[in-house]
């Protein structure tokens, strides 16, 4: 499928993040109509959507583009059991119910499984972590995870099975994940979708994996920007077509 518009996030006027920039700066390399938005322009369904028509604004946005299309969001891709040999950590599904009822699991990670954006990841170790999320109902689905302490953490791009681009986002830049363990993951992952990042880093000095992330709205540190809007564009194509 050929995408005949993309349209990209703007805030106040501006690009609404370095990856609506670097998706700018990319689309605009490979010569594909683009054209703005602002948050109230998408709610209010002031823009006209379909399969060939991409947004770009993060997971949020994509997800209302998706639903205004008609077409089913995909379950994040988190930590796929594909890859549970590079975890390092237990981890399991839970509701923010149980983790409130059930202290004896403190200290626990955790972030919302479905619902990306109801809170950021996080330790709960006492009242006061809770208090912060005390907006969020009991029977929302998180994963759950040992808490870990990473050193560094680095992100690694995958197109089509292999990896293009490489950005530092979090701790120790002179530290970096053994490569051979990135390698093996990726070629592990054999549900992947043909775009997506994996985000590895070091606990001691042990290579683990942080999450994994889905290329249809995806933080740019520092890769080719025509590079990553190509895997923006093959994963809106999968998505649609599926």
């Amino acid at each position: 499928m050929h995408l005949k518009r993309v349209y990209i996030r703007k805030a106040g006027g501006e690009l609404a993040s370095e990856a609506c920039f670097a998706a700018w700066k990319g689309f605009l390399s490979k010569g594909v109509s683009l054209d703005f938005f602002e948050w109230d322009e998408l709610t209010d369904r002031q823009i006209r959507l379909d399969r060939s028509t991409m947004v770009v604004g993060g997971t949020v946005a994509v997800h209302m583009a998706l639903k205004q299309i008609g077409v089913p969001i995909p379950d994040p891709l988190g930590l796929p059991d594909d890859l549970s040999e590079f975890r390092g950590r237990r981890i399991w599904k839970t509701t923010l119910g149980e983790v409130r009822k059930n202290r004896d699991q403190w200290p626990i990670f955790v972030k919302p499984f479905a619902v990306t954006k109801a809170f950021p990841g996080r330790v709960i170790n006492s009242d006061a972590d809770l208090e912060r999320i005390q907006h969020v109902e009991d029977d929302v689905v998180l994963l759950a995870g040992e808490p870990v302490v990473f050193r560094t953490e680095w992100r690694y791009y995958v197109h089509k099975g292999e990896i293009v681009g490489i950005g530092h986002y979090a701790g120790d830049w002179s530290l970096v994940p053994d490569a051979e363990t990135v390698r093996r993951a990726v070629a592990q992952y054999h549900s992947a979708p043909v775009a997506y990042a994996l985000d590895f880093g070091l606990v001691g000095n042990q290579t683990l994996l942080v999450e994994a992330s889905d290329a249809f709205a995806l933080g740019a540190y520092g890769i080719d920007a025509v590079r990553y809007a190509t895997m923006l564009e093959d994963r809106w194509t999968q998505i649609v077509a599926e």
